[in-house]
């Protein structure tokens, strides 16, 4: 009898077990299909059993074989959520990262967060948003930028045309979207879908994401003030002349530059590759984010009026020049006082963007101690110091490079709201069967207080 009512009480049990189970997660069906079996089949297994004092040696056999077939359930069942929480475990752990990163400092640019600043054009009386880091364009556009297609979708549809299995539904889009003709031949991409591109040329831009300020332009100029000095200030006695001083404040033009990028393929890839339209998105806003950033930094050699002069050109700004061979981090310690005495707060020094030729050079530092191979530490303040390494950085010869620390928000980036885009075939399918897809846009950085940059030059690496 005390068997028998054993045998009950465990019936129960895994009958509530398996309800509680299917309540909280419906997708366990299939492993508590057994333990369903066994609660059913328990009532008559018992009654068997209870028939006689020896009881039914088949129950016993049927229980265990029950028991059995649910416990391979089970393993399989746990062996395939371990599994996949494991992969939601990964996947969160690297969004938690990303989503520890600073604005401005290499996080993602936040998808919908609107501009929080708003200039005044003083010549057409417009508003001008201007956007910081993690602040999106395309939010701007009442909403709409949820609703807008990928630009590589867009791309493979200028591509293919109407051999494109959604080219009527993109037709439309481009219609809604204010993708227009453009006088010569390809397509003026503005509004929601415009503000779109530029996130995504912002997301991979380096001075974009030091802190530098974007400023979306719909004329061909724009006239901001720049501080040529700081305020004087002193203390007045009564009746005593006020000392006059020269003017604090001057102009500084954005006046858009065109920056081309031209993607050429075959004629089978474009019409074949599944992934067609990925890949045309990150190679022009790569190539491109990586132009502009050059430019904002170093200028162009060739037809330099063409394009932006950038930081390291600029008149004014601070400078630690014939760094050598590095041995420790004093020249960064050294720039960070140049921008501390020139009244830049502590905090507000933002990244230290430089050539990865540099990162090599520091990261194999050691302490300089014989026989100890530890690397060397750098001071908390430079530990502290975002370093974002690119390309666009200047490394001259290979062998010397330069970097640049500064109040990266007093770096203004104006860009012209509207891409134009062409597909050419004409000059390329005569002679090798390919396509080629040109974009162009026009951007142009100024800065609004020289003293808040600091160049550090002469620094050898190899």
């Amino acid at each position: 009898m005390n068997r028998t009512f054993k045998l009950a009480a465990y019936s129960a049990a895994l009958l509530g077990a398996a309800a509680l189970i299917i309540l909280i997660a419906p997708d366990l069906a299939a492993a508590v299909a057994g333990t369903l079996q066994l609660a059913g089949l328990m009532p008559s297994i018992i009654e068997r059993k209870g028939a006689t004092d020896d009881g039914d040696p088949n129950a016993v056999e049927e229980i265990a074989g029950l028991i059995e077939a649910q416990g391979k359930a089970w393993t399989a069942f746990k062996s395939k959520s371990e599994a996949r929480i494991a992969e939601l475990e990964a996947t969160v752990s690297d969004i938690e990262l990303k989503a520890a990163r600073p604005p401005g400092m290499g996080g993602p640019l936040a998808a919908r967060k609107p501009a929080s600043a708003v200039w005044i054009d003083t010549k057409s009386k417009k508003r001008v948003p201007v956007l910081a880091a993690g602040e999106s364009l395309a939010a701007l556009h009442d909403g709409k930028a949820s609703a807008t297609p990928s630009i590589g979708r867009v791309l493979r549809g200028m591509v293919l045309g109407a051999a494109a299995d959604d080219a009527a539904e993109l037709a439309d889009e481009r219609k809604a979207l204010s993708v227009s003709n453009d006088p010569l031949g390809g397509y003026t991409v503005a509004g929601a879908l415009s503000g779109s591109w530029i996130d995504l040329l912002r997301a991979e831009m380096v001075l974009s994401r030091a802190g530098a300020l974007t400023v979306p332009m719909e004329s061909s100029s724009l006239s901001l003030a720049k501080l040529t000095a700081d305020p004087t200030v002193s203390w007045h006695a009564e009746n005593a002349a006020l000392s006059s001083t020269e003017p604090n404040f001057g102009q500084v033009m954005l006046n858009p530059k065109t920056v081309v990028c031209l993607v050429k393929m075959s004629l089978e890839l474009s019409q074949d590759s599944a992934n067609i339209e990925q890949m045309l998105q990150a190679a022009i806003t790569g190539a491109m984010a990586s132009a502009i950033d050059a430019a904002g930094l170093t200028g162009v050699t060739t037809d330099g009026a063409a394009a932006p002069s950038g930081i390291f050109n600029l008149t004014g700004r601070n400078s630690v020049t014939s760094i050598g061979a590095p041995t420790n981090w004093d020249f960064v310690v050294d720039g960070m006082y140049e921008l501390a005495a020139d009244k830049v707060p502590m905090d507000a020094i933002g990244a230290m963007v430089a050539h990865p030729a540099l990162w090599k050079k520091m990261r194999k530092l050691k302490t300089g101690i014989a026989s100890d191979n530890t690397p060397l530490t750098m001071p908390d303040e430079v530990a502290k110091l975002p370093k974002l390494w690119t390309t666009a950085a200047p490394l001259a010869g290979g062998t010397t490079a330069k970097a640049a620390i500064a109040k990266w928000s007093d770096l203004l980036f104006g860009v012209r709201q509207n891409i134009a885009v062409r597909v050419l075939q004409e000059a390329f399918l005569g002679s090798n069967l390919q396509v080629a897809v040109l974009a162009y846009a026009r951007v142009d950085f100024a800065a609004t207080r020289a003293a808040s940059f600091c160049t550090l030059e002469g620094i050898t690496v190899a």
